[in-house]
């Protein structure tokens, strides 16, 4: 049995937002090769940076909904103030 120390750097981006990693370890691959602490890390970085995208893709809709509704309460408005002014 070999030394089957390893040094992990990774840099992962996405959504605008960068997650680093620099570790050693003792190499124990999985079935596909790879070490299940890298998954770990591409995965709690991926969970960590979705959630925020996902916050702010939620808040933007949010807006967008509160603009709609009020240029439809203020069309409504105009409407019902036309037909009451000429009623007048």
């Amino acid at each position: 049995m070999g030394d089957h120390r390893a040094s992990v750097k990774i840099e992962f981006s996405m959504y605008g937002e960068t997650k680093k990693c620099d570790m050693w370890i003792n190499w124990s691959p999985n079935d596909y090769g790879v070490d299940e602490r890298v998954i770990d890390f591409f995965e709690a970085a991926h969970r960590a940076m979705s959630a925020g995208y996902y916050a702010e893709v939620a808040k933007a809709q949010e807006a967008e909904d509160l603009i709609r509704r009020e240029q439809q309460e203020r069309q409504e408005y105009e409407r019902l103030k036309a037909r009451f002014e000429n009623k007048g």
